[in-house]
């Protein structure tokens, strides 16, 4: 991204977190809630994400957009609904720094997260079910172990 982008949104971070926080809340305030300690490390995942687009470090970028997308894949959002908190983004960012060139990176980058956060989301959605499906095969074991006695 370019340094111009960057230092924008680096001197307005508190204002692009606080817009978009905003966004994302009064979509998802049905399952998460701000002020809890679900709603706090989604925050922070959040600030991950836009630290992560400020400083061009692609790894704290990553981290949130993990975070984010676990906590979303416990809930049961249609990942379109979830993840347009990066559509939500995409309109903060575009609202409150310059646009031009930098704009068009900027939206190039956003549409590459959410297809980052698309696939962190469907895997925690797979090892969730996963799971529930192994508990059910474990459960089902045991009450026929039970019968046999």
């Amino acid at each position: 991204m370019s340094t111009t982008l960057e230092k924008a949104i680096r001197e307005r971070r508190e204002e692009i977190v606080s817009l978009w926080r905003g966004k994302v809340f009064d979509r998802l305030s049905d399952k998460i809630s701000p002020g809890t300690p679900i709603g706090d490390a989604f925050v922070e995942g959040m600030a991950m994400i836009l630290d992560g687009f400020a400083s061009g470090d692609g790894s704290l970028r990553r981290e949130g957009v993990t975070t984010v997308a676990r906590i979303l894949a416990v809930h049961p959002f249609r990942p379109s609904h979830a993840l347009s908190m990066f559509v939500d983004l995409k309109t903060v960012l575009l609202e409150t720094v310059p646009g031009g060139e930098e704009g068009a990176e900027c939206v190039r980058r956003i549409d590459e997260t959410t297809l980052e956060a698309f696939d962190s989301f469907m895997e925690h959605r797979e090892t969730i079910y996963r799971l529930k499906v192994e508990e059910s095969q474990k459960r089902m074991h045991m009450q026929l172990r039970g019968k046999r006695s």
